[in-house]
This record gives structure tokens, sequence and C-alpha cells, in this order.
């Protein structure tokens, strides 16, 4: 268990890797986009899109790592006054709504990437993206925030 716990983590370290990755092609896409304006008079024509996409894959693959670090918001005003054990009560209580949540998340967004897929659905945009293909950071980000919530539990009875 205390190597699948690890596994999880490290898939969540890489997760983060990558949403800093790709918050750096959002600067260097937006960089590129004022360059060509402002000397060249022309525009790549897909910075706005394709810097929202990269945004989204910031948002989806840093959340898990987010929670690894406890960098998610907890107020802790009536549990920071329980003794141990009814504390993990509820914050085992609180990690298992918040994975039935993600969960359900996860499955309905990968049913909207297959809608998207088998409609061979685009953007209404000058590049006529397949629409799928950054949809698919969603389930992906959702899939290593459920993870990570089980290794939330994990940490809570594993020391």
């Amino acid at each position: 268990m205390k190597k699948f716990k690890n596994w999880i983590d490290k898939a969540s370290d890489i997760g983060a890797y990558l949403s800093g990755l790709f918050m750096i092609l959002i600067v260097l896409l937006i960089i590129t986009e004022i360059i060509l304006r402002t000397f060249f008079k022309t525009s790549t024509l897909i910075a706005d899109e394709y810097s929202a996409y990269f945004f989204v894959v910031v948002v989806m693959l840093g959340i898990p790592y987010t929670l690894k670090e406890n960098g998610h918001i907890k107020i802790t005003l009536i549990t920071s006054r329980l003794s141990k054990k009814l504390r993990l009560f509820f914050e085992v209580g609180a990690i298992l709504i918040a994975l039935s949540l993600s969960l359900f998340i996860l499955y309905h967004s990968v049913l909207m990437v297959y809608d998207a897929y088998s409609l061979e659905m685009t953007a209404d945009s000058i590049a006529e993206t397949p629409i799928y293909i950054p949809q698919l950071v969603i389930p992906m980000g959702f899939l290593l925030f459920s993870l990570q919530f089980i290794s939330e539990l994990l940490k809570r009875f594993i020391k």
C-alpha cells in the first residue's frame, strides 16, 4: 500500500511539473503574439484559444499536487477543537465525500470527451482544433485528483 501511495504522489509531482511547463508555454505564446503584433503587424491567430487550452492544463494538473501539499483551503475552526479520533473521523468523511464528487466528475468528463470525439466536434475558430484534444486533460486531472484523495486516505491509516 505504501508503494501505491508513493506512486500516486509521484504522479501528482509529474502533473505539477507539466502544469508549470504549460504556464511557461502560455507566457511564451503571449509574448510571441505581442512581438508579432507590435513589430510585424500580424498575429498567430491562435494565441487566445491555445492559451485558454493551456490554462486548463495548468489548473487540472496542478490541483492534485496542491492537495498533496495541503494547499487547498481547510476550515479548521471546529475540527481543531476535537479529539484526534474524532478529527480523523471527520477528515476521512470529508475525503470520502470529495473522492465521490471527484469520481462523479471524472465519469462525466470521460463522457464529454467521448461525445466530442464521436461527434467530431471542432473549435469554432480558425484553427478548428478537434475539441476532444484539449478536453482530454479534464478527465486526466480528475483521475489524478481522485487518486490523490485515495493517497490522502492511505496517509491517515498507513504510517
